[in-house]
Formats: structure tokens, sequence, C-alpha cells
């Protein structure tokens, strides 16, 4: 199980580090949430880290998309 772990973790640094440093900082953000806060807290970390896990992925998505313009542009130069 942990040598599966690691691999993954392993592989999303090494194929998008930005994504898995900010997966792994919203990771940490809730769970410091979770341990800090009351119950009420506790049932609405999930749903925070599903909101900043998107949002992670929509602003990657976003800087992938300036990346592929600019190389299309660079190209037809």
């Amino acid at each position: 199980m942990f040598r599966t772990i690691w691999s993954t973790v392993y592989g999303l640094l090494v194929d998008d580090g930005q994504l898995a440093i900010g997966a792994l900082a919203a990771l940490a953000v809730t769970w410091l949430l979770a341990a800090a806060g009351g119950d009420r807290t506790q049932q609405i970390v999930g749903w925070a880290l599903l909101a900043m896990v998107l949002v992670l992925v929509v602003l990657n998505l976003y800087r992938a998309g300036l990346v592929a313009r600019a190389r299309v542009s660079s190209a037809q130069r």
C-alpha cells in the first residue's frame, strides 16, 4: 500500500509539481482545520478540501491553456 501511495505522489510531483504541491497544501490546511475545529468544522472540511482542489485544477488548466496558446502563436510566426 505504501509503495503505491509513494509512486502516485512521486508521479504527481514529477508530472505536475505545482498541482501536486497545491493539493498537498490543501490537504494540510483541511487537516489543520479539522484538528482545531469542533464538530461543525469537521463536517465541512471535506467540502472545503473538494473546493480547494477543484480551484487548483481549474487554475492549472487555465495556465496550461495560456502556455499552449503562447506556443501556438510563437509557432505561427
